[in-house]
């Protein structure tokens, strides 16, 4: 073997190395991106419950704090409870909104990744936790009004349409969040932007639970955030799947179905 069939055959054993070692590197990616994706999986679906098994005792009548709260408040603090539901709001973002075929932004294989990312880029973060956190520091005289007036409905219809809302992102969540092509099926035959409007009626029924001056500022804020959030994702959508996208939009609603046929 000479000089020249010598080389050769290094740079041959040598690019089969390297070819070896990304294809590796590619595996090692994927097991990862499919623990993460597991992860935030399972935290969005503890936060669900821990969030059912707090709060859906508001379903029912009772007087005073829901006993849920009141136990922790009571075995943990004020600040245990504040804790607590801090890290179930992390955990559920887990399962907020994004579009993992999209570009930019949309192709984080992480939920909650993504969610920050879209929300925190654009200064909605803070407003988001300051706005599900609120109830836990303002001063309570909006609440006391609201007892006063509307008794146990504005808790239970509250609570109602939070769980509502969390459904509709949980499922939109279940449908996309391995979809590879344009998904029109399921929810998302009949409302283009599922968790979106799970987001509206989870914050709205946050604002009808427990009503505080914060909340009733920020609401109309949060809501033009994911309008405009809804918007943006729209143009990444189209630019990627053209006609199909229009077509789809044009007789899917945006957020919220028809009552009759258009």
């Amino acid at each position: 073997m000479n000089l020249c069939e010598t080389e050769v055959v290094v740079f041959s054993d040598g690019y089969r190395l390297l070819i070896n070692q990304i294809n590796r590197s590619e595996s090692q990616g994927r097991q990862v991106g499919a623990m993460k994706t597991k992860f935030l999986t399972w935290a969005g679906i503890i936060a669900l419950v821990i969030f059912a098994a707090l709060y859906g005792i508001e379903l029912f009548g009772h007087a005073g704090r829901p006993a849920t709260v009141a136990w922790v408040q009571d075995h943990f603090g004020r600040s245990g409870l504040i804790v607590l539901n801090l890290l179930v709001m992390i955990a559920f973002l887990a399962l907020l909104p994004y579009r993992r075929s999209t570009k930019g932004t949309w192709k984080s294989q992480g939920a909650f990744i993504a969610f920050v990312l879209a929300l925190v880029t654009e200064m909605f973060g803070w407003p988001l936790l300051i706005f599900l956190l609120s109830p836990l520091f303002e001063v309570p005289s909006l609440r006391e009004w609201a007892h006063q007036h509307l008794g146990h409905a504005g808790p239970f219809l509250g609570t109602l349409l939070s769980f509502l809302g969390l459904a509709l992102i949980a499922w939109g969540w279940i449908q996309i969040h391995q979809a590879k092509e344009l998904v029109t099926h399921g929810i998302y035959r009949f409302i283009r932007h599922p968790q979106y409007t799970g987001m509206f009626l989870f914050t709205l029924g946050w604002l009808l639970h427990w009503p505080t001056v914060t909340m009733l500022v920020l609401w109309p804020v949060l809501m033009a955030a994911y309008v405009w959030l809804a918007l943006r994702e729209e143009r990444e959508v189209a630019a990627e799947f053209g006609e199909a996208y229009a077509q789809y939009a044009a007789k899917t609603p945006r957020f919220f179905p028809r009552l009759w046929p258009a």
